[in-house]
């Protein structure tokens, strides 16, 4: 049996239930940009990520999408598609590379047929998503550009185990928020002149993580408070500081 990934959902699990899915998992590196599933396409794969992070994206008829959520080292990317449907609801893709680990769809479904405490953990991967994802409704529509850049920057160190830097664009940032590139630049701009981030060509560096907290929405708190009432919440506390590619 290999040593448990740092990956809060593999970790819940009982040690004869992660025996038996250790037999199945293989590392994985993703890269900025890969996707593990396109919008409904049929899962073959779920991941957990140990320092990636995954963005899943809700898309309209015109292709267009804004991140509704994203998993990192607290979850699982797939799983819920994977034991229920088997076709993907929403994209996913890796919003920030790094290392993982996949299992095949077809063993999570019968794991979750034949193992209560597996199919406990799904469920309770299911309720995060959606509360997640309403709550990312919420956040659209009542608060600033600004306050969820503040809420994205923490949320992606949070969950990616305190990697720096961390690469991505500008434009990327901007696809996942739902706003313009502009936008993103004028409000990085302005976290850097309050010295709450370092911003030059290719990163950003957080130079006060407790000052960038309080300037994101309550969205925040109200997700780590969720994710810690089920024993979900990121592995490694937020750093010092932390870098995203511009």
């Amino acid at each position: 049996m290999i040593e448990r990934p740092r990956n809060a959902f593999l970790r819940a699990l009982s040690d004869e239930t992660f025996e038996a899915l250790s037999r199945r998992l293989e590392p994985v590196h993703l890269s900025v940009g890969d996707y593990t599933h396109h919008l409904e396409q049929r899962i073959d794969w779920v991941y957990f990520p140990e320092g990636c992070v995954l963005s899943l994206i809700t898309v309209d008829e015109d292709g267009r999408g804004v991140e509704t959520s994203m998993v990192g080292t607290e979850g699982a990317g797939g799983i819920l598609e994977a034991c229920a449907g088997e076709l993907a609801s929403v994209e996913c893709v890796a919003q920030i590379d790094g290392r993982a680990y996949r299992a095949p769809a077809s063993f999570c479904r019968e794991l979750t047929a034949s193992d209560p405490g597996f199919n406990i953990r799904v469920m309770q991967i299911a309720d995060l998503q959606m509360i997640e994802c309403r709550q990312s409704g919420f956040c659209q529509a009542s608060h600033t550009a600004e306050q969820r850049l503040a809420r994205w920057l923490a949320e992606s160190s949070d969950r990616s185990l305190g990697r720096n830097p961390l690469p991505l664009t500008q434009e990327y940032v901007a696809a996942l928020l739902g706003v313009q590139r502009t936008t993103v630049s004028n409000y990085a701009s302005a976290l850097q002149r309050e010295g709450i981030i370092r911003y030059r060509r290719g990163q950003i560096e957080i130079l006060d993580f407790p000052q960038l907290d309080r300037r994101a929405c309550g969205c925040r708190s109200i997700m780590r408070r969720q994710r810690r009432r089920l024993g979900y919440e990121a592995l490694s506390p937020a750093p010092a500081s932390s870098a995203i590619g511009a």
